[in-house]
């Protein structure tokens, strides 16, 4: 079987992010006049679609390391840290350690300690696409990766700091486009095997 050419791989990371979008904006519509509510971070179409996405990571990441693309200590990095970053999306330990830790620790006391997971996400995250970076010789996927990391980041600042209506609405919208965006950096690789 031929290997997938630069055009077909490019629209596939395309057809990725599109999709992704467009999933949002169906769900914006299906949820009209409320449409917030399909950003919202529990039991909400878009929240699904972030856990989802997060699990496929994980599964390409592991695809990409099997076929040589991603080194082994690095490709099961990435597959745990997208699975249990897809776990947290859904079953939501981060709001539970951000409202609760201070059961468990005086140093809750610190917004910068309830914080700390969402933080360590973003430190954590940024030294992983540095890494892949390194990884990554297509010019398209590296760049479709430090994209998703800018909107990953914008994302968390969302999170982090208040925002006017509706940027502060649509904080899983942006995490949603942050995991297409690296989605379709690993779609858009060019095959290691041809």
């Amino acid at each position: 079987m031929p290997a997938p050419s630069r055009l077909s791989r490019t629209a596939s990371a395309i057809a990725t992010v599109a999709a992704a979008l467009a999933f949002m904006a169906l769900s914006a519509a299906s949820y009209a006049p409320l449409w917030e509510r399909a950003f919202r971070s529990d039991a909400s179409p878009v929240s699904w679609l972030s856990s989802a996405l997060l699990l496929t990571l994980a599964g390409m990441s592991l695809r990409l390391m099997a076929d040589g693309g991603l080194p082994r200590a690095l490709g099961t990095w990435v597959a745990a840290a997208m699975f249990l970053l897809a776990l947290d999306e859904q079953f939501m330990w981060h709001e539970l350690w951000k409202y609760r830790c201070h059961e468990w620790t005086a140093l809750c006391r610190f917004d910068t300690m309830r914080e700390l997971p969402m933080l360590a996400v973003a430190g954590v995250g940024t030294l992983t696409i540095a890494i892949l970076h390194r990884t990554m010789g297509a010019g398209l996927s590296r760049t479709l990766l430090w994209a998703g990391l800018a909107v990953g980041l914008w994302a968390i600042t969302v999170d982090q700091v208040a925002m006017p209506w509706p940027i502060a609405e649509l904080e899983e919208g942006f995490e949603v486009l942050a995991e297409a965006l690296v989605l379709a950096a690993f779609i858009s690789l060019p095959p290691w095997h041809a």
